[in-house]
């Protein structure tokens, strides 16, 4: 590859860099509002709509069987009914349903009757690792951080295009003269964006939870 070529496609990755990251900005406002369910498995999902409407049922008909044993294959059967019964009566799924569907397994109740003491409940991010739930909701920080990465995208794009007529003689600053580098410096930029993205989703759902049984149990 020639050198004016290789220029060119490192032009054209740092305009796909600038693409992707106002996306990752969509990406999350849109997983927030609208798309929280997309990352729950077909499994779930069905256990979703199943559960839901089993709860509306069950508060309507004081029917609680079905209800109870849905709750049981989803949770085990020694999950508290009244906490699974107020997270799959929310009209919004994705306050309480859809975070539990998709974090039930990391969760460990410590011998204690789930939901009466949510300090007790443990959850295990790592074979060596675990906490109780979250208290403080981080999200907003963690989103000004996606949007702020966006905007230094945006900045590096720009001055990699400024830099070809004024070039910049500051020494600790030469390397925004260097196309490549400035590419690379974007792509770390939107590799940190989407680990932020997980990040939030995960421990927005834990919060979630641990609001859920603070505020929930009976």
């Amino acid at each position: 590859m020639s050198i004016n070529m290789l220029i060119y496609f490192v032009f054209f990755m740092i305009f796909v860099g600038v693409t992707v990251a106002l996306y990752q900005v969509y990406d999350i406002h849109y997983n927030i509002n609208i798309g929280n369910d997309k990352k729950l498995s077909k499994a779930d999902k069905s256990r979703l709509k199943v559960l839901s409407e089993q709860a509306k049922t069950a508060q309507q008909n004081h029917a609680w069987a079905d209800f109870e044993q849905s709750a049981a294959n989803a949770f085990g059967p020694e999950f508290n009914r009244d906490i699974a019964l107020a997270a799959f009566s929310e009209e919004e799924a994705g306050s309480y349903a859809i975070p539990l569907l998709r974090r039930k397994k990391r969760l460990s109740f410590n011998g204690v009757r789930e939901g009466a003491e949510s300090n007790c409940i443990k959850v295990h991010h790592l074979p060596f690792w675990k906490t109780t739930l979250p208290r403080t909701n981080i999200r907003a920080a963690l989103i000004i951080l996606v949007i702020l990465n966006c905007f230094l995208v945006q900045l590096l794009a720009a001055m990699s295009v400024y830099t070809l007529g004024y070039p910049v003689s500051t020494p600790w600053l030469a390397w925004l003269n260097d196309p490549m580098a400035v590419m690379l410096l974007i792509y770390a930029f939107i590799f940190a964006s989407l680990l932020i993205t997980k990040f939030d989703r995960y421990m927005h759902d834990l919060y979630q939870l641990g609001k859920l049984f603070k505020n929930k149990a009976v």
